[in-house]
Order: C-alpha cells, then sequence, then structure tokens
C-alpha cells in the first residue's frame, strides 16, 4: 500500500514521492529512500518499494527536481538547476523525510546510479546507517569499454548537448534516447563530468557547500554495498571502483554479478529494479535488513 506524498528541500523546492508502508511496521527493520537515476521517473522503483515494504521495511521513492513528479514547466530550460542539487539538495531532503517519518528507525538507502553519488555526498550533511550503491559509477566517457557506445556517448556529451542547449534552449534527453528529459542546466554539469578523468572529483568549481567532493566521499562511514552488473556497459567494475576507492572510511563491500547468474540473457544498468530480475531482490533485501 502506497500513498502519494510531497516533501520539502532547504532550497524552496518541493519533490513529488510515494511512500511505501508495511502492512505491519516491525521495530528491528529499517526504513528505506530509494534515490533515483538520471532521466529516471520514480515509476521504475515501485516494484522494488512494494516488494521491501513486503518484507516489513517502509520505503520512499521519488522524482528528483526537473524530473517527473518534481518538475516545473520552466525547469527543462533551467541553466542554475544542477545534477550538484540533485545530490546535496534532494538527497538530503528525501533522508530528512523519513528521519522525520519514521524517528528512531535506521535509516538504509539504495542509490542507483547518480542516487548513488548522491547518498554519499549527502552523507556529511543527512547521514544514514548504510547505503547500498546498484550500478553507480564515475561517469567518465574514456571508461567506457565497449567503443561503439563510447563513440555515442561521447557524440551525446561533446556535439549533441552543447548544440541543442545553445539552439534550442534545453537538451531533448528523451529522443537522444538516454533516459527522460531532463534540465539543460543538469545536462551541461554532467556533460562536463564525463571529460574529466576524475569526474566531479576534478571537478574544482564543484558547489560543494564548503566541502569537496573528495571530503564529501570521505565523511561517509558504516557499510557500503557496491553491486553492479557484468553486462553493464557504463558502470563497469572499474568505474565504479573510481567512487568506491574513495569511501576511506567505510565499510565497502563490492558484489560483481552475472545474468547467467540469475538465469536471465541481461540486466544492464537499469535491469536490477525489473520484475524481471526480481530474482536479485532478495539478496540486497536482506543486506538493507542486517547491515
Amino acid at each position: 500500500m502506497h500513498s502519494d506524498i510531497t516533501f520539502p528541500t532547504s532550497d524552496g523546492r518541493h519533490l513529488g514521492g510515494q511512500l511505501y508502508r508495511p502492512a505491519e511496521l516491525i521495530e528491528e527493520k529499517p526504513a528505506v529512500i530509494i534515490h533515483p537515476a538520471t532521466g529516471v521517473h520514480m515509476g521504475l522503483y515501485a516494484k522494488f518499494a512494494e516488494y521491501l515494504a513486503e518484507q516489513g521495511m517502509p520505503a520512499l521513492i521519488y522524482d528528483f527536481r526537473g524530473t517527473g513528479k518534481s518538475a516545473q514547466p520552466e525547469d527543462l530550460s533551467d541553466k542554475s538547476l544542477l545534477m550538484s542539487d540533485w545530490m546535496l539538495l534532494d538527497v538530503s531532503a528525501a533522508n530528512r523525510y523519513m528521519r522525520k517519518e519514521f524517528p528512531g528507525r535506521r535509516l538504509v538507502v539504495v542509490g542507483h546510479s547518480v542516487g548513488a553519488h548522491g547518498s554519499f555526498m549527502a552523507f556529511q550533511d543527512e547521514p544514514v546507517d548504510a547505503i547500498a550503491a546498484i550500478a553507480s559509477h564515475a561517469g567518465v566517457t574514456q571508461l567506457i569499454p565497449e567503443r561503439k557506445e563510447r563513440a555515442r556517448i561521447w557524440t551525446v556529451f561533446n556535439i549533441i548537448t552543447p548544440l541543442t542547449a545553445r539552439v534550442l534552449g534545453h537538451v531533448p534527453v528523451a529522443k537522444i534516447g538516454i533516459g527522460r528529459d531532463i534540465p539543460v542546466g543538469v545536462m551541461t554539469q554532467w556533460s562536463r563530468w564525463t571529460r574529466k578523468p576524475g569526474y566531479f572529483f576534478d571537478d574544482k568549481d564543484f558547489p560543494g557547500q564548503g566541502s569537496t567532493p573528495q571530503e564529501r566521499f570521505a565523511a561517509v562511514t558504516g557499510p557500503v554495498h557496491s553491486v553492479i552488473f557484468t553486462d553493464d556497459l557504463w558502470a563497469t567494475r572499474e568505474a565504479s571502483n573510481v567512487l568506491a576507492d574513495r569511501l576511506v572510511n567505510a565499510d565497502v563491500e563490492r558484489w560483481d554479478i552475472t545474468p547467467e547468474s540469475i538465469g536471465v540473457k541481461s540486466i544492464g544498468h537499469m535491469g536490477f529494479f525489473r520484475s524481471a530480475n526480481k530474482a536479485l531482490w532478495p539478496a540486497v533485501a536482506e543486506w538493507v535488513q542486517q547491515s
């Protein structure tokens, strides 16, 4: 059973989400926040959130500002709306909402791709008890091993993004085929990071509210579960380790999962949260409960 909710951010935005409540709250089980990937609406996470609730864990899904139920008409052309806002403001707001909704309960995050980036970045502001990072990686174009995909992504970020941003005032992400539409400011900041060997760690202008990305990652403590899938063209273990290796004060556990291990042909970057791959869910849910 779920309810539609909204919750505020510290800078005055309101984010739309859904809260899944178990039929019976069990004190020792954590509350879970699912932080989304780029260009992905919360619907992708609904079945997984429902599954967690069936296991006795309340779960929150939501949309980042500028996307889905958290979008305003002017957001797509807003150059000041950044991916770092998702990480520092929206992730913090979601963590804060669940802490108020379930006081005294352990909070565990499941972060998908950039959702895990935000989980690490926001930890020093709104800490949680554990973080499961699903298909989360440094999106450096040169780390994409498959040549055709590397060329496609290079073209998206180095030709299509600046050209359409200049001519149209926004980037038609959905038509390009890399997700749902996102604000132009998010896309241009992201594209800048893709060209840097250290991704956002190399961004000297990162708006970190007084802390560098390196300092924010070093502030993370407790268990971290880094999960990648071997057929994911983007979140390879090498690219994921760019992030995981910066978590110098966390207890990082790394899982590399093959599609064959659950009897499917593919999982990829988005597949963990799809019902077709729900055989993956019990192990992660168990980790979430026990962490």
